[in-house]
C-alpha cells in the first residue's frame, strides 16, 4: 500500500484497523463504506484526520467516480461486485485486508 494511495474498505464492519490504515495512507485517501453505526463510530475514531472519509454503502453500491481507487480492500477479492471493478483503477488491486504487507 502506497502513503499516497487512494484505498477503499468494502465494509467498516469489524475494522479493527481503521486508525492504522488510515495512517498508513496519509498522502492519499482512505474512504471506508459501512451501515449507519459503523460510519458514525469510524468518524469518531479518525476525527482528526483530513484524509478519510466515511459514508453509508456497501460492495455492492459504491457511491464514488469511476476508476479513482488505487487498492479495494474486501474480504471477498476472488469475486468482485460490478461496483467495485468499476471504481477501481486499471492497474489496480483487489485483496483481503489481512494481506496487507505481504
Amino acid at each position: 500500500m502506497r502513503p499516497d494511495g487512494r484505498v477503499l474498505l468494502t465494509s467498516l464492519a469489524g475494522a479493527a484497523r481503521l486508525r492504522e490504515l488510515a495512517e498508513a495512507v496519509r498522502g492519499g485517501a482512505l474512504v471506508g463504506l459501512g451501515g449507519r453505526e459503523e460510519v458514525w463510530e469510524a468518524r469518531r475514531l479518525c476525527a482528526d484526520l483530513d484524509h478519510v472519509m466515511f459514508i453509508e454503502g456497501s460492495r455492492h453500491e459504491i457511491p464514488w467516480a469511476e476508476a479513482w481507487f488505487d487498492l479495494i480492500l474486501d474480504e471477498q477479492p476472488e469475486a468482485p461486485t460490478a461496483e467495485m471493478l468499476r471504481v477501481l483503477r486499471p492497474e489496480g488491486r483487489i485483496i483481503r485486508p489481512r494481506e496487507l504487507g505481504q
